[in-house]
């Protein structure tokens, strides 16, 4: 029977090494997830197109395989994070102090930096809209999300504040369903963790084949989406003693995406080949580049901002091209999310142990032990 108490020792799958503990890439990974999102952006903003992100496989953009990335990431991590505490309130302190701290921030620096720099509308009665004054509600309940302020970017393609934080609604979901299972006893097993795969997968699969997405809002088909991505990563930590991170597993990957890339199962395979690809770059042993390994986590801000970084500087100079956009708009994106980094995101992170202890103290208690959890 294998322990889920998380230690130093390493787990071996097929000759492939996941390693327990923080030695792993995770963070540079995430600053290209990261890159290839503003990247998709730049395409759509500069063109002028909504469909003018180029598609790099099949049917696949950059920002929608970055996407899928993040929570295939999020998935290994927070479900490690989930049995490595065994904790209702030491989780909930980690993953809301993650999310909303620096939201927070970001949401008021666009109500009042950005926009009053994209809009035309006077300031006097830009401030006193609902649009502006209500985006506070909207976003961080995620009711709405775009940040549609009065008379912002006019002269762009799109109309829309900060465009990608409409993933975190499905984030935050997603944690939810983490601490669910956890406080109902189904992180006892591994199988337990299996199925929070295996079933979006056959949901996703059956919905497309029968044309129900058509039918329903986007939000379900999106819940299915993220659901195969952020299981398959439960999954991977669940049985990482088990699985083969083989070359000859890719070649199988691969072939069957291909072969299959017309049907609705190419969206698990491709989810699963992702995933053997991020495994296989966190945990590879490249001492002359560990010191990777401690560059400060920008990701988030650079996933929040570079919208609205973006836009502004297509709005002010419309005559750049793809390439000027990308590089003058990834500069201030970077400042930024090095400013939310150290002065907002790594200070609230420090007071995940005092707010945890806050809600013990209200009667928030935990639901299980570490090593009651994913037993064989």
């Amino acid at each position: 029977m294998v322990s889920a108490m998380l230690d130093e020792k390493e787990v071996s799958s097929g000759g492939f090494v996941i390693r327990e503990g923080h030695d792993n890439f995770f963070t540079p990974l995430r600053l290209v997830f990261a890159s290839l999102v503003v990247l998709g952006h730049s395409f759509i903003i500069g063109l002028r197109d909504a469909g003018a992100e180029p598609q790099l496989l099949y049917h696949y953009t950059f920002s929608y395989l970055a996407v899928n990335l993040f929570f295939i990431a999020s998935g290994f991590l927070v479900t490690k994070s989930m049995v490595f505490r065994g904790d209702t309130p030491s989780f909930i302190s980690a993953r809301a102090l993650r999310i909303f701290p620096a939201l927070i921030v970001h949401v008021i620096f666009v109500m009042i930096v950005i926009g009053p720099l994209a809009t035309k509308t006077p300031l006097g009665q830009f401030f006193s809209d609902p649009d502006w004054y209500l985006q506070p509600l909207k976003v961080l309940t995620f009711f709405e999300t775009n940040m549609n302020m009065p008379g912002i970017f006019e002269t762009n393609e799109e109309q829309i504040g900060s465009a990608p934080l409409w993933t975190l609604r499905f984030e935050v979901l997603a944690y939810i369903g983490t601490l669910g299972v956890f406080s109902l006893g189904l992180l006892r097993k591994k199988w337990m963790v299996l199925m929070q795969f295996i079933l979006p997968s056959l949901g996703w699969i059956l919905a497309l084949h029968f044309g129900l997405f058509e039918k329903l809002p986007a939000t379900i088909e999106n819940l299915f989406r993220f659901g195969i991505a952020y299981g398959l990563g439960a999954t991977i930590y669940a049985y990482r003693d088990r699985l083969s991170f083989s070359w000859i597993t890719l070649g199988i990957l691969a072939a069957a995406s291909y072969l299959l890339r017309e049907t609705p199962v190419v969206e698990v395979l491709m989810n699963t080949l992702l995933a053997w690809l991020v495994f296989r770059v966190a945990y590879m042993k490249m001492p002359n580049i560990k010191w990777m390994q401690r560059i400060p986590d920008l990701s988030y801000g650079i996933y929040i901002y570079h919208w609205c970084v973006l836009q502004l500087l297509f709005y002010w100079f419309p005559t750049l091209n793809l390439i000027e956009l990308f590089v003058f708009g990834f500069v201030p994106t970077v400042i930024l999310s090095a400013l939310s980094w150290y002065i907002v995101e790594k200070p609230a992170l420090r007071s995940k142990t005092r707010f945890a202890n806050w809600m013990r103290n209200i009667g928030i208690k935990p639901r299980a032990k570490t090593r009651e959890l994913l037993l064989d």
